[in-house]
């Protein structure tokens, strides 16, 4: 613009100067050269199209300054952003001093962030917003401050995104020269650990930024043997901790503690144990109480994750960031067979079905009716006790006189050999089975049949949010162990109730396996539940995302599931019973038979008693007749 005036439009003059200081005013473009403007808003539309429109398809743009002018310079330097770009959905959110701001709610993944300071960076929220979410956020911050206080405010800002698990954040400074650099953090260097350095990632030249690496890397592939707390507890095989008689120090080995020894050989990071003993659920701070337990000092970040069997569940997702399940298992019903084992009476019934023993009867009832008409009572020596004779296989001591009667005894003693042949091989086919009645099939009929549940504490708050088990609280019990293993002892120990087991389904075959009671427990078909266990750490971790990525290569590979299968095989083998090679009777199962022999007995020795007796009184009549006649006339 031409500054000199002559007098002729003195007046269009002033108002050219007039125009041009109010817009200079309001727009800020003269903080600083305008081809120092064009210079910051290429390298920033840059950063937007190669960098966090490759991340997401939208960008939360955000201008949070406490200086009014630098605030009206970030709104210039949008505004010719926008102009250059169309690629991008983009939410623009303005926290300026001369204007009442309300925070705007919700999550913001990949951010724009234009600040003048630190305290510019607190007024935008974003902590809170982002803080309840898992999966990882990107943060770009354009620090536009004076150059003796870029370090300050600089410092202050990757302290912050440290303190935050913030871990892909970048900041962007611009000098009085226009020199545009971009700075970020590494947690875990060679030289500190959780510590937060400016280290340098990329310069700009004009045309383009020159490193080609990635302007967010990957900051925790090599940790330098930083240590991290790994808060755990004894619970076999996933975690057992053992006393090393030779070295004088606990040692601890099992399944998750060979998959985190792997994770901090991959990430090379060393490992610090936090052993405490598990308390029952409402014993915790969280729950009332007055101890603190896992996600407690999860919360209060003392600890970097915890392992050893935590199930996860809505609540801890809730509370705590988990990675990838690599653990999961069905919750079943356990109860021993022996609630369902065959009386011994019960078993002398049970080799024919109902409509069997139906016919069986009604032919006998057939040929006790032809045997014994009312009016020949006493003729062809007592029909009656002949059928019953005859279909129990014994001969009779004289034939009918009538050829009818002959010929309707010969068919019923044919008739009935296949069946005493068949009822007795499947009677001592079944005793050698040990057989057992149907048990049940699911949790309803458990409780239908009014059995009580026990369980871990843990497990039994699982369950309460079931419907079929909110029902009736009363009929579940929890026991004041952390461990199923000690749930199964509880039921071993308890034959005489009517009890089952909710327990996982590996430690389940793990203590049968260890015991040799595989026969001697049923497991119910139909899983209660199933439940999925993993690594927990404290909300919004920058540790989430690497550790996700290499349990899910492990897991694709293979490894896990090899590890969890040789963890329980170990078991197996520590405490496994030498199986028996032979296969006894249960006299239990004989004592029906024991009975009914001995009942039979008594009665042959009553009847012989009762011969002698009759014989000795009169010796001309035959012993036959005399128990006829004291049968029929006594």
């Amino acid at each position: 613009m031409n500054t000199s005036c002559n007098s002729s439009s003195s007046w269009s003059c002033r108002s050219g100067h007039a125009i041009y200081s109010t817009y200079l005013e309001h727009s800020r473009i003269d903080m600083q050269a305008e081809d120092a403007n064009v210079y910051v808003a290429k390298a920033l539309r840059l950063v937007i199209e190669q960098v966090l429109a490759q991340l997401s398809t939208t960008l939360v743009v955000t201008i949070a300054t406490r200086d009014l002018n630098t605030a009206q310079w970030f709104e210039y330097m949008t505004n010719s952003l926008m102009d250059s770009w169309r690629t991008v959905a983009v939410q623009l959110l303005r926290f300026r001093p001369d204007l009442v701001a309300s925070p705007v709610a919700g999550r913001k993944r990949v951010n724009l962030l234009m600040v003048d300071s630190y305290g510019g960076l607190l007024d935008t929220n974003i902590t809170a917003n982002n803080a309840d979410f898992d999966d990882p956020d990107y943060y770009f911050i354009f620090l536009q401050t004076r150059d003796h206080l870029i370090a300050t405010e600089l410092q202050l800002i990757l302290d912050h995104c440290l303190a935050h698990f913030w871990l892909h954040c970048n900041v962007m400074i611009q000098t009085a020269q226009v020199d545009v650099l971009v700075y970020t953090f590494y947690p875990y260097t060679a030289d500190s650990c959780q510590k937060a350095h400016p280290v340098l990632v990329n310069t700009f030249n004009g045309r383009h930024w020159v490193r080609t690496a990635k302007m967010f890397p990957d900051k925790l592939s090599q940790m330098h043997g930083c240590p991290l707390t790994v808060l755990t507890w004894h619970q076999p095989p996933f975690v057992e901790f053992a006393w090393d008689s030779k070295a004088n120090v606990q040692r601890a080995t099992g399944f998750e503690i060979q998959l985190v020894e792997h994770l901090a050989s991959r990430m090379n990071f060393s490992l610090e144990l936090a052993n405490i003993s598990l308390l029952r659920p409402d014993a915790y701070r969280l729950a009332d109480g007055v101890s603190e337990g896992p996600i407690e000092r999860l919360q209060q970040r003392s600890v970097n994750l915890s392992l050893g069997y935590f199930r996860r569940t809505a609540r801890r997702s809730r509370l705590l960031t988990t990675p990838m399940s690599y653990y999961s298992a069905n919750l079943v019903a356990v109860l021993q067979l022996e609630r369902y084992r065959l009386g011994a009476l019960a078993l002398l019934v049970f080799p024919f079905e109902l409509p069997v023993w139906l016919l069986l009867l009604l032919a006998l009832l057939i040929h006790l009716v032809i045997h014994l008409p009312l009016r020949r009572r006493i003729q062809g020596g007592g029909g009656g006790l002949q059928v019953v004779a005859l279909l129990l296989g014994a001969t009779l001591a004289r034939l009918p006189r009538s050829w009818r009667h002959r010929l309707i005894a010969a068919h019923w003693l044919w008739a009935s050999i296949p069946l005493r042949i068949s009822y007795q091989s499947l009677l001592f086919h079944l005793i050698r089975l040990q057989l057992y009645s149907t048990p049940s099939f699911s949790l309803e009929h458990l409780l239908e049949e009014g059995f009580q549940g026990i369980s871990t504490a843990n497990t039994q708050r699982l369950l309460l949010e079931m419907p079929q088990v909110s029902r009736s609280p009363d009929r579940f019990h929890s026991l004041d162990t952390p461990s199923d293993w000690d749930v199964l002892s509880a039921l071993q120990r308890n034959r005489n109730r009517k009890l089952f087991a909710v327990v996982n389904q590996d430690i389940t075959q793990s203590f049968l396996h260890s015991f040799g009671q595989t026969n001697a427990y049923h497991v119910v078909k139909q899983p209660v539940n199933v439940e999925y266990t993993g690594m927990y750490m404290p909300k919004h971790s920058f540790l989430y995302e690497k550790m996700d990525e290499v349990l899910r290569r492990l897991d694709a590979g293979g490894f896990i599931l090899a590890w969890r299968r040789a963890s329980f095989a170990a078991v197996h083998r520590r405490e496994q019973v030498p199986p028996t090679s032979r296969r006894f009777i249960n006299h239990a199962k004989l004592s029906g038979i024991y009975m009914v022999m001995a009942g039979m007995y008594l009665l042959a020795v009553l009847v012989f008693a009762g011969e002698l007796f009759l014989r000795r009184r009169n010796r001309n009549v035959p012993i036959f007749c005399n128990v006829i006649y004291l049968r029929f006339h006594t």
